[in-house]
């Protein structure tokens, strides 16, 4: 259990779990009554059953979280974003076996992060308290002793989570990982059917076998879905599929410019994002995620009723990523990149992430007078890309109405 002082808010995170929980306001005075005399009232209760309150709480483990309590009051972050990243997004490599048609990194060089620099981000995200270190690539199966990798991120105390396309899974390699500490693994996959995936991605049987894999074991695992015109058919299959195999969820991503492709091919037409919006709705019996990069969609979902913090992509928020050469980015798909080797010096006082808190002030074009711009502000890397303009407004958001615009 990691908690953290965020101004006035406590957070709370189950890394056993992969659960998140933003305390403030009464539920702050809730959490201070129960610490010092006892008193559990229905809050208190509820985070219990999310797992995000210990069976057994000692009463050092009491006075440490009032102590952090006390922090709240007078910790200051970054405007617009948490004090420090939430979650570690780290690029182990650039190596990748496959040759997807929408993957957008060049994987030929097969560059490796050293474990030494592994070690070094790793130190300094246990001491910031990240809940969160997420493992990618390239295909981060490639490298060698993956497994040394996860037993150190998880002895941070936050959760580790990989990402892989399945390739190089076997069952030793995933009783390796999950006796090292692995929390959770997401695998990569476009289509319930080879022919389908096969669109956008390599590796179905791979990623099939993953599912297999990962069925018969102990650990979390879901499936990361790509939205595009051509699978978005196919995504009811997709459930049905995720279900069948017992994945705690669907990570729903929305499409970006790739190294292979033409954007305007496959991004969805307005009638096909609100069809997808209708089937997350009606989906019943397994968990949807959506991509925080998919914030038009999450603004159709739920409308302006997120909190400011968390609405929006949270690149440079809440969350940053370290490439396999140990550089520092706001997110994977921007451009933006910073030699600079402190994660909170790079945090506090990086122009680039400044610019992503306070988009909503310089960006222009249609998202500048939509009623979600303070709700979604975008994706700012699909801007850049087609427009070559990181604060450029989308002209073409299925979630725009004219009708209602600020």
């Amino acid at each position: 259990m990691i908690y953290r002082a965020e101004p006035h808010t406590l957070m709370l995170f189950n890394a056993v779990e992969g659960i998140t929980a933003a305390v403030s306001g009464s539920e702050l005075e809730s959490m201070k009554a129960y610490l010092r005399e006892g008193l559990r009232d229905e809050f208190i209760s509820r985070l219990y059953e999310l797992k995000l309150l210990p069976d057994v709480l000692s009463e050092d483990d009491k006075q440490n979280v009032l102590k952090t309590i006390e922090k709240t009051e007078s910790i200051t972050s970054p405007i617009a974003s948490f004090a420090a990243p939430e979650s570690l997004h780290i690029d182990l490599t650039t190596a990748c076996p496959l040759a997807c048609a929408q993957c957008y990194k060049d994987t030929s060089k097969g560059i490796v992060m050293s474990y030494e620099s592994f070690t070094s981000i790793i130190k300094q995200a246990k001491n910031v308290g990240v809940f969160q270190i997420a493992l990618g690539g390239g295909e981060p199966l490639s490298v060698k002793d993956l497994p040394r990798y996860v037993k150190y991120a998880a002895s941070s105390g936050a959760a580790c989570t990989v990402t892989t396309s399945g390739y190089g899974l076997t069952p030793d390699m995933l009783k390796q990982l999950t006796d090292s500490g692995l929390n959770h693994m997401q695998v990569s996959l476009n289509g319930s059917t080879k022919a389908v995936n096969s669109y956008s991605r390599d590796g179905y049987d791979e990623a099939i076998a993953a599912l297999g894999l990962l069925s018969e074991g102990n650990v979390l695992f879901g499936i990361n879905w790509v939205a595009r015109r051509d699978n978005i058919h196919d995504f009811k299959a997709m459930i049905s599929m995720a279900k069948k195999f017992g994945a705690d969820n669907i990570n729903i991503l929305r499409y970006k410019p790739s190294l292979k492709e033409d954007y305007d091919r496959f991004e969805l037409t307005k009638g096909e994002f609100h069809s997808l919006v209708q089937d997350i709705k009606n989906a019943k019996g397994i968990k949807l995620k959506v991509d925080s990069a998919f914030s038009n969609l999450l603004c159709t979902l739920y409308g302006n009723r997120m909190n400011p913090l968390h609405a929006g992509c949270g690149a440079g928020r809440r969350f940053m990523m370290v490439d396999p050469m140990g550089r520092l980015k706001p997110c994977s798909h921007l451009s933006a990149v910073s030699e600079e080797q402190d994660i909170l010096e790079y945090w506090r006082n990086s122009p680039d992430l400044f610019k992503l808190r306070n988009m909503e002030e310089i960006m222009d074009g249609q998202c500048k007078s939509c009623k979600y711009l303070y709700s979604c502000r975008g994706c700012r890397a699909i801007c850049e890309r087609i427009y070559n303009n990181m604060n450029a407004g989308e002209h073409n958001c299925p979630a725009f109405n004219q009708k209602e615009m600020l």
